[in-house]
């Protein structure tokens, strides 16, 4: 008998005792949910034998096709109480997909497949249980399920160390990989996924996008993006904590912070945290002051994961193409988009409390403070200010001094150049109401605002995002 065809008899028989320790456990008088979770880890560990005992991965892969096909079955027909969810659930058809993909995908390099399904088969356990029983803080994900802080720090740490087991033990990886900051990122990466995940969707999601990570990331820029990862981590948290950011804002703050913490070196780092710093505490500056006119914007305070990646974005996917490339200019392109975003934001935060009314960008006209498209002298020294402020700290970590008028610049820039979308494309409404303009759909009185002008599709996010592209395009030439 060939090698392979035990294999396949040792797959079937392994995930059929699995699944029979589930059903007693069950019936013992353990939990559903912990019933379940004992046949989820163990057939995930059987993520070794398949690698270890198959020679060829066409046949590798037929236990977990197969096991997706009898799981569908088994949800459909609810033959298993052991295993059953929501009819909308089909996280176990989702993982043994997952679990396929990675044999396949990643045969040539079995600690990438490993990894990635041990972040599913450990850390996604220990988020359910632990959640469960110890989440004190709940957030909803983008798809309106309810998680907890408590199972998403539980996630982490589990796929920290189940990772990192997996890297230490397997053959496969570079000898000059750097295992623990890749174990990091790889568990920052996966509990986002799982964060993400609705109806069982985080089975599929958590081990690809860990198998991902482990499988691409070089090693010259492991240590970095790990680095990057953990601190954006903390930074995320905390601020929500704070009520700086909201559950999205998090995710925001890890997607931007972890290429630019991690890939742009002390200039990129100080850069970023002098934006992020000063941003956030202007925001929670005069706020009694600020409250009415604030009432007009579409989104003010607590920042989410589209004004996260409206202001940051830019600069994120600078930071990258600036370790791709070596291309220093991009490291100035990403500069100029975190000077832009201070820049608006310093101007929008100190302009309103002026005591002058402001002017229309493109008129000159008087209107009334808050107006999309206003400027005033104020706002405009507070923007050179928070321009400023961005360039002399990034000279400060090791900039050239000589780039500071030109980052002044590509800030002050890009600050009227969204002061100029928001007074002729940006999406703009009128509360007949209340007889005032607003960028809000639904005016704060509780009335549908009509539109006024602009493009339907062209929010304060999408022009945030061209404004910070401005500054970076006109850095990038300095």
């Amino acid at each position: 008998m060939s090698q392979d065809i035990q294999a396949l008899l040792w797959s079937y028989g392994y995930v059929g005792a699995c699944v029979a320790a589930g059903e007693s456990s069950l019936r013992l008088g353990l939990s559903r949910e912990l019933a379940r979770k004992i046949i989820h880890v163990s057939v995930g560990f059987w993520i070794f034998g398949t690698l270890w005992l198959f020679q060829n991965p066409a046949l590798a892969v037929v236990p977990s096709l197969t096991a997706a096909v009898a799981n569908w079955v088994i949800h459909r027909k609810r033959l298993l109480k052991s295993v059953e969810t929501e009819p909308d659930n089909l996280g176990t058809v989702w993982f043994a997909l997952a679990f396929s993909a990675l044999v396949w995908l990643a045969w040539d390099k079995p600690v990438a497949a490993a990894g990635g399904v041990m972040a599913m088969a450990v850390g996604d356990a220990l988020a359910s249980l632990v959640g469960m029983r110890f989440g004190r803080h709940p957030y909803e994900t983008l798809g309106g399920e309810r998680k907890s802080l408590e199972g998403s720090l539980a996630m982490l740490a589990g796929t920290f160390v189940a990772v990192l087991a997996t890297l230490t033990w397997m053959p496969g990886l570079a000898p000059d990989m750097p295992k623990v900051p890749l174990a990091a990122l790889c568990a920052v990466v996966a509990t986002c996924a799982e964060a993400l995940g609705t109806r069982g969707r985080d089975n599929l999601f958590v081990p690809l996008a860990a198998g991902a990570v482990l499988y691409l990331v070089p090693p010259s820029h492991a240590a970095g993006l790990g680095l990057g990862a953990v601190i954006a981590v903390f930074i995320g948290v905390v601020s929500w904590l704070r009520g700086s950011l909201s559950p999205s804002g998090v995710l925001g703050a890890i997607l931007i912070g972890t290429p630019v913490l991690g890939l742009a070196g002390a200039v990129g780092a100080s850069a970023l945290l002098a934006f992020f710093i000063s941003s956030s505490a202007l925001s929670k500056t005069f706020r009694a002051r600020k409250a009415g006119v604030e009432e007009e914007y579409a989104k003010t305070g607590t920042r989410d994961l589209g004004q996260a990646l409206a202001n940051g974005g830019v600069a994120a996917l600078a930071a990258v193409l600036l370790a791709v490339t070596g291309d220093e200019r991009y490291a100035l392109a990403m500069l100029g988009a975190l000077v832009a975003a201070n820049a608006d934001t310093w101007a929008t935060e100190l302009g309103v409390l002026s005591r002058s009314p402001p002017r229309l960008v493109t008129t000159l006209r008087q209107v009334p403070a808050g107006t999309s498209g206003a400027v005033s002298g104020a706002g405009l020294m507070a923007s050179t200010a928070g321009a400023a402020f961005v360039g002399v700290v990034a000279a400060l970590a090791g900039a050239r001094w000589s780039l500071l008028p030109w980052l002044v610049l590509a800030g002050v820039v890009g600050s009227l150049f969204d002061s100029f979308l928001g007074a002729t494309v940006q999406d703009v409404r009128w509360c007949d109401a209340c007889g005032r303009e607003t960028e809000r759909r639904v005016h704060r009185c509780g009335r549908a605002a009509r539109p006024l002008r602009g493009f339907s599709w062209l929010g304060n996010d999408t022009v945030n995002v061209l404004a910070t592209a401005a500054g970076a395009l006109l850095a990038f030439w300095a």
